[in-house]
């Protein structure tokens, strides 16, 4: 069970909010820089994220990029082991497996043998091949559009 540790007033917001890209890109650049570093699309347009480093509490948020990960999405939208991973392992994920909306400014430094050194909005369109369906709902329906030619 779970219950509130506080009073709420109608409407009010805690800690993460969905936002349009450009909402995103409007926030004040201390709220900015939390909600980039610590926010995922969850849709073509709109990314949900913490504006205050308060909220940085979920622990998807302290998973790392790769460009050969041992996670991933299934098909619904969970996130699972790619492979078998051993104990001690880090858990990484591609991001490209959910950015849709923005391009990372960071380099990747992940060492692998496919490494693309930048991670970019449309970089999902390279893994299809790869990943086929596994990736999170919102992208399968544009996989779909694309690639499969069946009516969503």
């Amino acid at each position: 069970m779970l219950f509130s540790y506080s009073e709420w007033i109608e409407d009010e917001e805690f800690g993460w909010k969905v936002l349009t890209v450009d909402e995103a890109e409007s926030l004040p650049d201390s709220e900015k820089d939390i909600f980039m570093k610590y926010g995922y699309d969850v849709d073509f347009g709109l990314v949900t994220g913490p504006t205050s480093d308060q909220y940085v509490i979920n622990h998807s948020n302290f998973m790392n990029h790769s460009c050969d990960p041992n996670m991933w999405y299934d098909q619904d939208d969970n996130i699972v082991a790619k492979r078998e991973i051993r104990a001690g392992e880090e858990l990484t994920i591609d991001y490209a497996n959910f950015i849709v909306n923005f391009d990372q400014t960071f380099e990747c430094g992940c060492g692998s043998a496919n490494c693309r050194k930048f991670i970019r909005k449309d970089d999902w369109k390279l893994l299809v091949h790869e990943y086929q369906m596994n990736f999170p709902k919102f992208i399968q329906k544009e996989i779909k559009k694309l690639y499969v030619k069946i009516p969503v």
